[in-house]
């Protein structure tokens, strides 16, 4: 019983005092004479929006012959020389092609089940695997790159058939292993007439073409103009066999307004962002600007990365990023200058204000990013998470002095008046204020002194 009553005295006390607490924070809030607020770290960027097109140095082919099989993925790199795809005369060619390819496919997954049967621990790398292939063909989903999410999900198909293999004895997955191998040459035996259609150059295949590879190329570039953007259209698209992407750079043309293009060229290198088929930031160089038509130019990036995630892409919006700065947010309000010329901030540090010299490092139309400090040892260190003097007291650099705006005198005085300009001294003890000079106007406009108050209080 004794135990209980202590409890609740004990619960009763803890609550009085939490109550208590948040009373003063309340009344201090209610009667501070100046607002703050908290420094956050920020990222502000300059950018341009676009809608452009992707131009590539591209060859498109096409095969007379009645079956064709595709023999490279998207976005993979072909050597001169190599094979692109495979033209058969015969109508039902394809469908052994396709059977020769479910055949080794196959004989893969039960090579893999053999080694796991011979190696335990090779047994537990497809639960792995299989979570690292979902996980990726959710992410390519979501991002809307459907051809990476195909092969993702063959392979998530192949590592779920492996698992599942894991466990059968070694004489029963070897007697299969056999019987495929027979099938797959059987049918590649009644393939006749195969004839290999390879690559003139290298570059890198893609089984998508357009129409715009003849029509949209770097040879052209000086052309473009803002109404033949306007007015582009595809060309003939006859292509059966896919096209070969040549060079490692590609081009993003788009017309934006003559300012805009004046502030892209001015950068030289920016970042370009596109809306479909890439999540990340594709560094660019600004490769050239057209003249002014109607108030618009063409501005064409140059890119160097990424090709083969782009192949499948043509007409994109996108965001130019032309500046991108990191700093510590806060308002414009915020800024002092101290006597000796620094440029920073007050910071609420216990009882009296803290001036913290910052650099600016972007200005915005209300807020201001500074730079973030490398060391973070000092009192006079502007931190993400400080708390910032915002409106109410101009503050002369002096810790133990305080300028308080003319707007905010009511709310210390008691008096109702908007021209006043108050000084406040704090005493010797750094507690209680000592001094206080309030200076008014009279009718005429001219500056009065009212004279010396004295104020017993705490230091706001």
């Amino acid at each position: 019983m004794k135990s209980t009553r202590v409890f609740k005295i004990l619960s009763i006390a803890l609550a009085a005092a939490v109550v208590f607490y948040f009373l003063v924070q309340g009344v201090r809030y209610l009667t501070n004479p100046y607002a703050t607020t908290r420094v956050y770290t920020s990222t502000t960027e300059e950018s341009v929006e676009a809608s452009g097109w992707l131009v590539r140095e591209e060859e498109a082919f096409r095969s007379e012959a009645g079956t064709l099989s595709h023999t490279r993925d998207e976005g993979e790199k072909v050597g001169k020389g190599q094979v692109i795809a495979t033209a058969y005369d015969s109508p039902g060619a394809l469908e052994a092609v396709a059977q020769i390819q479910a055949k080794r496919l196959q004989l893969e997954q039960l090579e893999y089940a053999l080694s796991s049967y011979l190696n335990p621990d090779a047994a537990l790398k497809p639960d792995g695997s299989i979570s690292d292939e979902i996980m990726a063909l959710r992410k390519n989903l979501t991002g809307g790159d459907y051809t990476a999410a195909s092969g993702d999900l063959s392979q998530l198909k192949a590592a779920i058939v492996k698992r599942s293999r894991a466990y059968t004895s070694s004489q029963e997955i070897k007697a299969e292993i056999t019987a495929v191998q027979d099938e797959i040459d059987s049918l590649q035996a009644g393939l006749t007439g195969a004839a290999n259609i390879t690559a003139p150059r290298a570059g890198t295949y893609s089984a998508v073409c357009d129409g715009y590879e003849s029509v949209l190329t770097p040879a052209g570039l000086g052309d473009l103009t803002p109404s033949a953007l306007d007015k582009l259209t595809a060309g003939e698209n006859t292509a059966n066999v896919g096209k070969l992407i040549y060079g490692n750079t590609w081009y993003y043309a788009a017309a934006v307004t003559q300012e805009e293009a004046q502030r892209i060229a001015g950068c030289g290198s920016v970042s370009l962002r596109l809306t479909k088929g890439i999540t990340d930031d594709i560094a660019a160089t600004v490769h050239s600007v057209s003249p002014a038509e109607d108030g618009r130019c063409v501005v064409v990036l140059a890119c160097r990365e990424y090709l083969a995630e782009t192949t499948q892409l043509r007409h994109q919006t996108a965001q130019i990023v032309l500046h991108s700065y990191t700093g510590l947010r806060l308002p414009s309000v915020c800024l002092r200058q101290s006597d000796n010329g620094k440029l920073g901030v007050y910071c609420v540090q216990g009882s009296f204000p803290q001036f913290k010299p910052v650099e600016m490092v972007y200005q915005g139309d209300d807020y201001v990013l500074v730079s973030v400090p490398q060391n973070t040892e000092g009192l006079s260190t502007l931190r993400p998470g400080d708390e910032v003097i915002m409106t109410g007291v101009t503050l002369d650099g002096n810790k133990n002095r305080i300028i308080a705006d003319a707007e905010n005198w009511g709310q210390i005085s008691g008096q109702s008046t908007s021209n006043h300009i108050l000084s406040v001294e704090s005493g010797p003890d750094k507690t209680t204020i000592q001094n206080l000079t309030i200076i008014g106007v009279n009718e005429d406009g001219k500056a009065s002194k009212a004279g010396i108050h004295a104020y017993n209080g705490a230091v706001v």
